[in-house]
């Protein structure tokens, strides 16, 4: 596992956990949180694509 996918299954459960306690999903740790791995999970995403694309294009 890199460290990107470890920061995001770590943050992941940290929401979860956060969320379970709180019994409140609107809750303003909860909403940091998500808004957190929102961030992580669209930075991971974009550095895929990228990784993708430069390999199509060493390809065509």
């Amino acid at each position: 596992m890199d460290q990107d996918t470890y920061r995001l299954e770590t943050l992941r459960g940290e929401l979860v956990a956060v969320a379970n306690r709180q019994q409140d999903l609107l809750h303003h740790d909860v909403l940091l949180l998500s808004q957190s791995l929102d961030l992580l999970i669209v930075k991971a995403q974009t550095k895929k694509r990228k990784l993708l694309e430069e390999a199509k294009a060493t390809r065509g």
